[in-house]
């Protein structure tokens, strides 16, 4: 009887051992994949640097973080990350923009903040490059992206191809 209550102890013990290890495997699996989703995302100056550096773009400066909202009125708690470049040149109005959503509902009050600026943009500069007619904004959520340039139908599309990549 000893015996088999040895032989009963022992497949109890490895079954235990077993479970355990196979709960803190998926635990750690589940931890490695959360990490790497969380590291995952793109900032908003990663995906306008790429977008420059695709596009050959020369000549840009970056607006500093708090600045951005000298250019748009954007309410607060709208976006989590934003970055924004414009041109050197006086003669240029090129700028390129991207704006992290907070969550879906900020979407519209985005949008009017960047309608508002772009009308306010075309006002003021109305003598400019004539790059102020070709404005393209895309979303590819949580990323909504602005640029203000001669091909800016191809820097929405680099825009995509970057956000995809990740």
């Amino acid at each position: 009887m000893s015996k088999k209550r040895n032989i009963l102890l022992t497949v109890v013990t490895i079954s235990v051992i077993t479970l355990i290890t196979a709960v803190i495997v998926g635990i750690m699996l589940s931890y490695q994949n959360n990490q790497k989703n969380s590291n995952s995302y793109l900032t908003a100056n990663t995906i306008i640097s790429r977008v420059i550096k695709k596009m050959n773009y020369q000549n840009l400066t970056k607006i500093s973080d708090e600045n951005i909202y000298k250019y748009y009125n954007i309410p607060k708690g709208t976006v989590t990350d934003s970055a924004m470049y414009i041109s050197n040149r006086t003669d240029s109005g090129m700028e390129l923009a991207c704006f992290r959503l907070a969550d879906e509902n900020s979407s519209q009050k985005l949008s009017d903040a960047i309608s508002e600026h772009i009308s306010s943009k075309n006002t003021e500069n109305k003598e400019g490059s004539g790059q102020l007619a070709k404005v393209k904004t895309d979303t590819f959520y949580p990323y909504v992206f602005v640029a203000v340039a001669s091909d800016s139908e191809t820097a929405a599309n680099t825009f995509k191809e970057i956000v995809n990549e990740k």
